[in-house]
């Protein structure tokens, strides 16, 4: 509990104010009287920032031309200090009901927000609910961190330009998957170069069957003959290396059964098997199959497969994808081996028919690469099919990322990062329920409480329904409360409009165009009382309300004064302090005649040019008598001089209430004095007020807010109003 307010200095127009006297001491009832502009605001926001222990609120009413440190300090029950300089600038356990309760939870003018249905579900479901809704709130902004987690590792992916990330996490692993990669490399190669392809098979010794080398290397001579010619060469020429032509030539020469030699006549009979063996060697079809051998046996061992099969590499079509090389190249050194001694020895036997021979090896082989060329050769190039097999590719190629080391993680991390999300989802999505449930419960019962509230003690003329929770997540305020009133019978929404931008349809019911300034601040008020009654903590809080009311009727100003000071929590607690500031004389009767007089203390906030705003005692006679008399004299004022005539016609119904009551005040039962309105007053007077009639056409005995009929006349007609008010109460 507050005790005293010791020192303000530098806040507003308490420019220098201090005090230790004992009759300024707070006691649990306090009222703090202090016209407009004399500091009351001041006083409240320098609570609020105790609530919220926030000095920028003090900052933001630094006196002006104050360049010196704010000194602020507050006394509680306990003779504690409360100062912005000692580090205990703190009391949560404080309730404000002000103008930035109400524009900020209720309505401003005409308008009912979203913030302020937002903001009034944190007053509705108490803080239980609040820290739920908080750690809610929390709960998605971890979220919402891991869901920024989750499109960094999928960023980090798409800059690499691997493709589709979804795609990417759905692939499966392939076995030879290397091979496979390499293998769809050379046919994007083979259809890009397929024209150099062709041509070089066409060129290719690897095109061939080898069906002629097979017939020839097969053939055989006897060569004993052959060896018997060598062996006389050697034996009879002096170069043995010489041609062997005219040795040919002379054989060719000679007739059948000669007996002499052509070229020198000599008797050839000794030397019949040496000629013999001559007609062997250099006959036709000995000679032109010896020569069709050799031919045969050169040219495959000129064959160079290793050079053959490179000439392929570079354009995409690697051999050993299809053949047994190593078995081809054995197999054509065996043959290269069988050829060698077949040149020399034409007699010697190749093997090419039995399945298991070298050449039959070495065909079967051929033939692999022949069906390779015969597949190349029936290719054409298409940019289609190479687009096709690019795409294939890179699928391959995005296998082979998707599981190496770097991909394992890449995906490890964005599943574990889905699974963190969808556990947090799970995780609001209990609270919410749990909240959901238990504010539902609430909202109910609030609904009723606030209706009892408007209709039996703030004397309203209408209520509210379809008091409920919503939310909308992609809001930061993702919780709130919407509802809509009943007057008279008559369903009335917050608003009528489509969207936030639209324009509020002027031939609707709403809000703004059906409740009076009055019922707004009493809908106001009972949003706070409800946040009272609710709080079972109210024991422990000290409510304050500056300038409770607005607009209200004297009958209004008194329901409201019975509510104040009966404000408790459904436990019956009461709160631990209250404090109410007000610039009205007759509300300030009114709730000081209902508290008690030894636990209420009064004081004022008096105002010198020089010194600035303080505390002071308040003496509650001066204060009623001397604010009639300014209100009077400030309506005089207004009709002479043409000023603040709006102000002026707002102190009307005020005067008369006074006027009526001095009057006619024997005549007034303790029920019609109770009720404290003009209308009542007069119902009670009746045709004893020579004037009653003419207050009820002038409409003198309604509140003047800012719709009434009178406040939307001209300025001249309103003067007018003025003059002739200022008559009617000559003739009372």
């Amino acid at each position: 509990m507050i005790k005293k307010i010791l020192k303000i200095s530098g806040v507003g127009k308490f420019r220098n104010f201090s005090s230790n006297h004992d009759s300024l001491n707070f006691l649990k009832n306090t009222i703090i009287f202090g016209f407009n502009a004399y500091g009351k605001s001041t006083l409240t926001t320098i609570f609020r920032s105790l609530q919220n222990s926030d000095r920028s609120y003090i900052e933001g009413k630094r006196s002006f031309n104050h360049t010196e440190t704010i000194v602020i300090d507050i006394l509680d029950d306990n003779d504690k200090h409360s100062t912005l300089a000692n580090g205990n600038w703190s009391n949560k356990d404080i309730s404000i009901f002000d103008n930035y309760f109400v524009h900020n939870s209720v309505f401003i003018g005409d308008e009912i927000d979203h913030k302020h249905k937002s903001n009034l579900y944190g007053i509705f479901i108490g803080d239980d609910i609040n820290q739920k809704v908080k750690k809610l709130e929390s709960l998605r902004e971890e979220q919402s961190d891991l869901e920024k987690k989750r499109d960094k590792i999928k960023h980090e992916y798409t800059k690499s330009d691997l493709g589709s990330f979804d795609i990417f996490l759905k692939l499966n692993e392939i076995e030879d998957l290397d091979k496979k990669i390499t293998k769809k490399n050379n046919e994007i190669e083979i259809l890009k170069n397929i024209e150099i392809l062709k041509k070089l098979i066409g060129n290719s010794p690897l095109n061939s069957k080898f069906d002629i080398f097979s017939k020839s290397i097969q053939k055989t001579l006897d060569v004993s003959a052959n060896e018997s010619i060598e062996n006389h060469v050697k034996k009879h020429w002096k170069n043995p290396n010489a041609s062997k032509n005219f040795l040919a030539e002379g054989v060719s020469l000679l007739k059948q059964n000669a007996d002499s030699c052509v070229f020198c006549g000599q008797n050839i009979s000794s030397v019949k098997d040496i000629i013999s063996d001559f007609k062997k060697v250099f006959n036709k079809t000995y000679t032109e199959t010896r020569q069709e051998i050799i031919q045969a046996g050169e040219i495959f061992l000129r064959l160079d497969l290793e050079t053959e099969i490179s000439k392929f590499l570079p354009y995409g079509v690697n051999f050993e994808d299809f053949i047994d090389k190593d078995l081809l190249l054995n197999s054509k050194g065996e043959l290269d081996d069988d050829i060698k001694i077949k040149i020399t020895n034409l007699n010697h036997e190749i093997n090419c028919k039995s399945n298991n021979s070298q050449f039959q090896i070495f065909i079967k082989e051929i033939k692999k690469l022949h069906t390779v060329f015969n597949e190349v050769k029936s290719k054409e190039f298409s940019s289609e099919k190479l687009h096709s097999l690019k795409n294939e590719s890179n699928k391959l190629n995005l296998v082979k990322y998707r599981f190496s080391n770097e991909g394992k993680k890449l995906a490890n991390a964005y599943i574990n990062s889905l699974d963190a999300i969808e556990k947090k989802k799970n995780e609001i999505k209990h609270l919410r329920a749990d909240i959901d449930k238990e504010t539902g419960q609430i909202i109910n019962k609030n609904q009723k409480l606030i209706n009892s509230i408007l209709e039996n003690d703030l004397g309203a003329d209408f209520t509210i329904q379809k008091l409920a929770t919503k939310s909308n997540l992609t809001r930061s305020d993702s919780h709130f409360i919407d509802y809509e009133f009943v007057i008279q019978g008559q369903s009335v929404p917050i608003t009528n409009r489509t969207s936030q931008l639209a324009d509020e349809p002027k031939n609707k019911y709403y809000f703004g165009n059906t409740l009076s300034d009055s019922d707004k601040r009493l809908l106001a008020m009972s949003f706070f009382i409800v946040s009272l009654k609710t709080d079972a903590d109210l024991k422990d809080k000290i409510v304050i309300l500056d300038d409770p009311f607005s607009s209200f009727d004297s009958n209004r100003k008194d329901y409201l004064a019975n509510t104040i000071i009966n404000i408790k929590n459904e436990s019956g607690d009461a709160p631990e302090q209250l404090i109410v500031l007000t610039h009205d004389d007759g509300f300030l009767a009114r709730l000081q005649s209902k508290l008690p007089n030894n636990d209420t203390r009064l004081l004022k906030i008096s105002f010198n040019k020089t010194k600035g705003s303080a505390l002071d005692i308040c003496n509650i006679a001066d204060i009623v008598e001397e604010q009639y008399f300014k209100d009077v004299k400030n309506i005089k004022e207004a009709v002479e001089n043409s000023t603040n005539i709006d102000d002026a016609l707002k102190k009307v119904r005020i005067c008369l209430e006074r006027l009526l009551k001095h009057k006619y005040f024997f005549l007034l039962d303790k029920k019609t004095l109770a009720e404290g309105s003009t209308s009542s007053y007069l119902e009670k007077i009746g045709d004893k007020c020579k004037v009653k009639d003419e207050i009820l056409a002038n409409n003198w005995h309604e509140d003047m807010h800012d719709q009434h009929q009178i406040m939307k006349l001209t300025e001249p007609e309103k003067i007018k109003k003025l003059e002739d008010f200022l008559k009617l109460m000559e003739k009372i």
